[in-house]
């Protein structure tokens, strides 16, 4: 049997060094997960390629110098750009005919999917929790509303139109149909989102979205970018919520923004985020990606893991539920959505989305 072929194929990372902490082999998981082809690798120090003080060095070289294992339930890994990526460490000697150890050998399991997984076991626990506000709220709240709205037009009709007092009826109106888009937003959350799915151009849908917001960019001085993908196939989607997923995304990209850069919207075909993690990945090998990218102030790293979770939000105004609503849409078109951001460089966030078959 080939070993080196088995160890090749697995979906954890594997990589081997010499005594000399030099890489003699590094699987394709391990090429995935570093950012890293195997050729830029075999034959550097691993301190090369890893921090010097990474636990992943630290645990090699603790096994190479007693010849016993050495593991970590979780640590974290660099890749591309900085990132950090969570990982469990195991390492293991490999020794030679005379039991003298030649080398040692660490599997790095990505974790970022159970700690996704995670995330969405506490995200619903709040959903359900939302869902039985909602109800309650509609029910309790909505008859009053109504009946407030009702009266406050009845008014705004006995007064007439050149009272100075109207303005005030415009005020309560506008803030009766604001708390009404408030439940409405906490039932999105609660309740099953029905879909109506059809084939989908994406590339008209997103400039319905620009045309939506050309005003508020042109204001704040910010200029909207395209970066499609002239060949992309139709997406399977119901074009009415998506439409509010990017509005949404759009519109955040530019709050946070403030004044001057770029907002550049992107659209290509990749690799489904999904597919082949873990044997957790389902569905087909290809998706449609979409990514929002701003030159704004990024999302604080402390608080990156809780920004899909309803009610969280880093505005001054809000209720937190746009981001909750979007991951909710996008998990019901059988897509996703993921962000990187750092700090004083911008966001990116990025929807992958079934493509129409």
């Amino acid at each position: 049997m080939n070993f080196e072929a088995v160890l090749a194929g697995l979906p954890d990372a594997v990589i081997a060094v010499d005594r000399d902490l030099r890489v003699i082999f590094w699987n394709s998981a391990a090429e995935v997960l570093t950012e890293r082809s195997a050729r830029r690798a075999e034959g550097r120090y691993i301190k090369e390629i890893f921090s010097p003080d990474a636990s992943v060095v630290r645990r090699l070289g603790e096994t190479l110098a007693t010849g016993e294992s050495r593991s970590e339930a979780e640590s974290v890994v660099e890749r591309g750009e900085g990132r950090r990526v969570p990982v469990s460490i195991v390492t293991a000697p490999l020794c030679g005919r005379d039991g003298a150890v030649e080398a040692a050998v660490v599997v790095l399991r990505d974790l970022s999917r159970i700690r996704q997984l995670e995330a969405e076991v506490r995200r619903g626990e709040t959903l359900a929790a939302a869902g039985r506000m909602a109800v309650g709220l509609a029910h309790e709240v909505r008859n009053p509303l109504g009946a407030i709205r009702g009266a406050v037009q009845l008014l705004k009709r006995e007064l007439g139109a050149d009272s100075r007092l109207g303005e005030y009826t415009d005020v309560l109106l506008t803030e009766v149909d604001r708390v009404n888009r408030i439940i409405e937003m906490l039932l999105d959350l609660a309740r099953p989102v029905q879909l109506r799915p059809v084939p989908l151009n994406l590339h008209q849908l997103l400039e319905r979205v620009t045309m939506l917001n050309e005003e508020g960019a042109r204001e704040r001085g910010v200029v909207l970018i395209r970066r499609y993908d002239p060949s992309l196939p139709p997406i399977l989607g119901d074009e009415d919520r998506l439409l509010q997923v990017f509005h949404n995304l759009v519109r955040n990209a530019l709050d946070a923004m403030g004044s001057g850069g770029r907002l550049t919207l992107t659209t290509r075909v990749s690799l489904n985020p999904l597919f082949g993690k873990m044997d957790l990945g389902t569905g087909p090998r290809s998706m449609v990606e979409a990514q929002v990218a701003d030159e704004g102030a990024g999302i604080p790293a402390g608080v990156r893991a809780r920004i899909f979770d309803p009610f969280f939000t880093t505005k001054d105004k809000g209720l937190g539920l746009g981001l909750a609503i979007c991951h909710r849409i996008l998990e019901e078109h059988r897509g996703a959505i993921q962000v990187e951001s750092a700090e004083g460089r911008g966001t990116l966030v990025t929807c992958f989305l079934p493509i129409a078959r």
